[in-house]
């Protein structure tokens, strides 16, 4: 016969004293037990309660709910006197039935907290006040977080304040907070995905629960949370919290089972001190399917207590629905499952789900960010039309989860939607709502520190200042802001990526040496971490100083590096290193054949992940090689061809466009041919700071010698850069050569 379970709010009473009183005086002991249960009994029948059973001068009660129970206890307790001292205790959830009695972790719970009381009061958890269906009508007086006999856990108590109950001084209760972390130690976590002990088709609970988790901590202030991304590049299934932790930086491991049973579920946690060597914290739920999102909301809260970090923003249950909850897990996952295989099929799972649990509860914020963000990634390389349709989908969904923020004054969200379509309105070139988006996102974030979304923001902000307005100044104040908030979580994994970007706009400001000390500082940090793809981006970057420096055959040297790792780790951004290697060939080496190579092979890559922008890239590079060669039928074909490319996937750096066009257009009049000057133009209006080839370019599209001078003023500055003994053949080189030859000519 299967074990029964019942949802049930257990209380717990006794008479303070009894066992002293009961050796002075049995016959007036009797009469107190007596006395208490003709009190209790018929106030337990009002309330829908039930006896069930006396232990000494103990009773055991159960209630269907936590409201009677509550209301039972007052009522009761405001009738005894000082000769009963009953002591009460409550605690609400899943108990075994068994005939007449019930059994569980619930019962143990109650009875310890009535172990706690003091005579005339009545204590509950935290589980009971949360299924109060009339929580504004109790009033409560918080004991903190206490360590109760026997229960492996802390348990939230609060007291009940009402006519005729005695409150206990909270100050008499010495709140059992964990020694977690030093006053200027920031708390760092990483939350593993739970295991899932139910049926295999049931993985996306125990994996959507782990993920929010993750987003709800990583909100919360000043703690830093190992990401999902990061948690999954390591065999964490077979890896000890000892090894977890020095491989995630994080000082405590947060792990978890999932069993889904019908229509109840098993859930335990515990977080584990790696310092300490010991659980500082556990919890365990065995409640009905219809609680998952509510208990979800409270672990999440428990972690952060646990962790002595309380949110900075309110903790909200963001749906009490458990089948809109459940198709957003299913969307959720779906959608991380794209983002591993680049399986399309999964995106349109992501939308099934997503739209089921938004049908449900249209007040349910995530499922839209996560729909929203299903059309936003969806295939890069879409064309034209359907491209934009996309777009404007994922736009419109968006405006929809941040009308819905403000709608319920959820700051969070809003600021999420908000910088979701930054991140749109980026891509379809409207550049100036983009950076009100940006930093109306950043204000929030501030605003309620939240300390990740600040950095996320800041970087975004740099990119902005990089890639659209090229205003270097205000990009690298914004990347130091950002590296400055990653240090402070002490965010390994991000910070490489932040100095990369400041590595990056040192650069372009020509401060080469401070670009190389920020490069090999992201380098040391991947390797340490064992990323791979951010050593990669770090190694590309020191090639990339060393081409400047002249030094071609240690550029490669790096190049080749990177391109091993990413051979090695089948990281798509293979085709990077590749291009770098194909440039010094083309730009500084006059290896034709070899550079060609090059381009062909990254192109090769693009192609086989279907990364259209990038062999659009590529593409652009064989043309400049045939131009710099002199056959400039065969670059306009490929500069053609690149233009194409760069159309139909709605490629918005200006940048690229005028890279692309500059060369075309020279091309075009080398041979006698037509071209529109005036798109030339208008992208040189929008930009500056233009590379010397393209300084020079320019010069002879628009025969203006203020161009030819400034590209001369760059080959002085690049010659300074270089070693003495590659000066030489620095001239040599065609565009170089080029501009000093025509400089000498106008002196």
């Amino acid at each position: 016969m299967p074990i029964e379970r019942k949802l049930a709010a257990i209380m717990f009473t006794d008479i303070a004293g009894y066992t002293e009183q009961m050796s002075k005086d049995e016959d007036k002991a009797f009469a107190l037990i007596k006395k208490k249960r003709d009190l209790l009994l018929p106030i337990l029948e009002k309330h829908e309660g039930k006896l069930i059973k006396e232990i000494g001068d103990g009773t055991l009660t159960r209630y269907f709910k936590a409201d009677n129970a509550i209301d039972c206890a007052s009522k009761f307790q405001s009738k005894t006197d000082t000769d009963l001292n009953v002591r009460a205790g409550i605690h609400t959830g899943e108990v075994i039935v068994d005939k007449e009695d019930v059994f569980g972790d619930v019962v143990n719970v109650a009875s310890r907290l009535e172990s706690i009381a003091v005579p005339g009061s009545v204590l509950v958890s935290k589980e009971t006040i949360d299924k109060l269906e009339m929580s504004d009508e109790v009033e409560l007086v918080s004991l903190g977080m206490q360590s109760l006999k026997g229960v492996g856990r802390l348990i939230e108590v609060y007291a009940i304040k009402d006519e005729g109950l005695v409150v206990p001084n909270p100050e008499d209760y010495t709140e059992n907070k964990i020694e977690v972390h030093s006053d200027d130690e920031v708390p760092s976590i990483a939350i593993i995905p739970f295991e899932n002990k139910g049926a295999e088709e049931d993985v996306f609970y125990a994996y959507g629960i782990s993920a929010d988790l993750i987003s709800d901590c990583s909100s919360a202030g000043l703690i830093r949370v190992a990401s999902l991304s990061d948690i999954e590049k390591l065999d964490y299934i077979h890896l000890d919290n000892k090894v977890l932790s020095e491989k995630l930086f994080t000082r405590y491991i947060a792990q978890g089972t999932l069993w889904k049973m019908g229509d109840m579920f098993q859930l335990s946690v515990e977080l584990y001190d790696t310092n300490d060597k010991k659980v500082v914290w556990s919890d365990r739920w065995q409640e009905t399917w219809d609680n998952l999102p509510t208990i979800k909301s409270t672990l999440s809260d428990g972690l952060l207590k646990a962790l002595d970090t309380k949110p900075k923003i309110e903790q909200k249950v963001e749906t009490t629905n458990p089948e809109a909850y459940e198709f957003y897990l299913k969307g959720k996952y779906n959608l991380e499952q794209f983002f591993k295989n680049a399986n399309v099929e999964k995106i349109y799972l992501t939308r099934k789900f997503t739209e089921k649990s938004i049908e449900l509860d249209d007040n349910f914020i995530p499922p839209l960010i996560v729909l929203g963000k299903s059309y936003f990634v969806e295939d890069r390389s879409k064309k034209g039309q359907n491209r934009d349709q996309l777009l404007n989908t994922a736009h419109n969904i968006f405006k929809k989860s941040l009308d819905l923020s403000l709608k319920l004054s959820d700051r969070l969200w809003e600021g999420r939607s908000l910088r979701n379509i930054g991140n749109i309105l980026i891509v379809r070139d409207n550049d100036p709502q983009a950076l009100d988006y940006y930093l109306n996102s950043l204000d929030i974030a501030l605003e309620i520190n939240d300390k990740d979304g600040q950095a996320h923001c800041y970087y975004n902000l740099s990119l902005f200042y990089i890639e659209k307005i090229i205003d270097l100044d205000k990009a690298l104040a914004y990347q130091h802001k950002g590296i400055e908030i990653r240090k402070e979580l002490d965010d390994k994994l991000f910070l490489s990526s932040d100095l990369n970007n400041a590595g990056d706009i040192y650069f372009k400001k020509g401060d080469y040496n401070q670009a190389l000390q920020y490069y090999h500082e992201a380098f040391d940090i991947g390797k340490e971490l064992q990323d791979f793809e951010g050593q990669c981006t770090s190694l590309n970057n020191i090639g990339t100083y060393y081409t400047c420096r002249g030094q071609y055959n240690r550029a490669i040297e790096y190049f080749n590096k990177a391109i091993y790792i990413s051979e090695e780790i089948g990281s798509p951004y293979l085709h990077f290193g590749l291009n770098k290697i194909g440039s010094i060939y083309s730009l500084h080496l006059n290896e034709f054949q070899k550079a060609l190579e090059c381009f062909e092979k990254a192109i090769s890559v693009c192609n086989k992940i279907n990364y259209q922008s990038g062999v659009g890239w590529h593409t652009m590079d064989i043309g400049i090689l045939y131009f710099i060669n002199g056959d400039y039928l065969k670059s306009i074909e490929y500069l053609e061809k690149s233009f194409t490319i760069y159309k139909e996937v709605n490629n918005t750096l200006l940048l690229y466009e005028l890279n692309l066009l500059s060369y075309l257009y020279l091309a075009y009049k080398r041979i006698g041919d037509k071209y529109d000057i005036n798109k030339i133009n208008n992208l040189v209006n929008k930009l500056n700071n233009f590379s010397l080839d393209i300084n020079y370019i320019l010069y002879e599209l628009f025969e203006d010698k203020s161009y030819l001078e400034t590209a001369f003023k760059q080959v002085e500055e690049q010659i300074e850069m270089i070693e003495p003994s590659k000066v030489s053949s620095f001239k040599k080189q065609a565009i170089p050569k080029s501009i000093i030859e025509e400089w000498e000519k106008l002196k």
